[in-house]
C-alpha cells in the first residue's frame, strides 16, 4: 500500500472514535504516563522524567520522526515512534535541542553510570561511531501499549481490536512510502522480555543476532518491507 502525500496523517486531523493518529504536543502527558506504565526502563526513562518530557517534545519537532498513537475515544492505548532514517533524525534532534537536553540532564549527569550512558549515546548519534544494524536506516524506536490492549489482552478478546498490530502496520505503510525496503527494531534478550520478541517475530521480523547497542545487550530484528515474490504468501502476522 502506497500513501499519497495528502494521506500522511496530521496531528491537527480530527481524532477518530478509535484508531491510529499522529500525536501532538497536547498528547505528551498521556504519552509519558503510558511510557511509565508500559516501558519504564527505556533510554529516556533512565535519564529521568524531565529528560523524557524534553526528549519526546524534541521528537515531535523533527519532520523525519513519526509518533503515532492508538486512541479509544480520548484514551491513549498505545504509541509508536519510528523513522525512515534513524541516524539523521536523531542527530538532528540532538543537535537542535542540545541546550534543552543539557539543562534537563543537569542533575541526572551527577551519576557516573548515567553520564557514561549519555556519552555512549552521544558518541553513536552525534559521532561517526559504528553501531549494530547501521546499514538499515528505517527503525521502530519505541512501541508501548497498555497491558489490557496488547495482542492477547482484554480489548482484543472483547472487541477484536489489536492495538500493537494497528500501530506497526501504519508505520510499515509510512516507511514504504518513504522508500524503505527494510526496517529494524531492537528488543531486550528473549529471556528478559519474551513477549516483545514474540510480537516482533509474529509481525514478520527475523532475528539477525544479539548485539550491544549503547552498552546494552539487545536482540536486533530486521523485516523486509518489499512484497513477497508472486505466488508466495507473506509472512504470517497478527490479524
Amino acid at each position: 500500500m502506497t500513501l499519497p502525500d495528502s494521506d500522511i496523517r496530521s496531528a491537527d486531523a480530527p481524532s477518530p472514535a478509535h484508531g491510529v493518529r499522529a500525536l501532538g504536543v497536547a498528547d505528551i502527558p498521556a504519552l509519558l504516563a503510558l511510557a511509565r506504565e508500559a516501558i519504564p526502563d527505556t533510554m529516556a526513562a533512565r535519564l529521568g522524567p524531565r529528560f523524557a518530557d524534553r526528549y519526546h517534545r524534541a521528537l515531535l519537532d523533527e519532520p523525519d520522526l513519526r509518533l503515532d498513537g492508538y486512541f479509544d475515544g480520548d484514551e491513549l492505548l498505545g504509541f509508536i515512534v519510528y523513522t525512515h532514517d534513524v541516524r539523521e533524525a536523531l542527530r538532528s534532534a540532538f543537535r537542535r535541542h542540545a541546550f534543552t537536553f543539557g539543562s534537563a540532564l543537569a542533575f541526572a549527569l551527577l551519576s557516573p553510570a548515567r553520564l557514561a550512558f549519555v556519552l555512549r549515546i552521544a558518541g553513536s548519534v552525534l559521532g561517526r561511531l559504528p553501531e549494530p544494524g547501521m546499514d538499515i536506516r528505517a527503525e521502530l524506536l519505541t512501541i508501548a501499549v497498555r497491558r489490557g490492549a496488547r495482542g492477547g489482552g482484554a480489548l482484543r478478546r472483547a472487541r477484536g481490536i489489536n492495538v500493537p498490530h494497528a500501530l506497526i502496520s501504519g508505520a510499515f505503510d509510512y516507511l514504504r512510502h518513504r522508500g524503505a525496503t527494510e526496517a529494524k527494531v531492537f528488543c531486550k534478550p528473549e529471556a528478559v522480555d519474551p513477549a516483545a520478541n514474540g510480537f516482533v517475530r509474529k509481525e514478520g521480523f527475523d532475528l539477525r543476532g544479539q548485539v550491544v547497542r549503547w552498552g546494552i545487550l539487545t536482540n536486533l530484528y530486521v523485516k523486509s518491507l518489499t512484497p513477497p515474490p508472486a505466488g508466495r504468501p507473506p509472512a504470517e502476522g497478527v490479524a
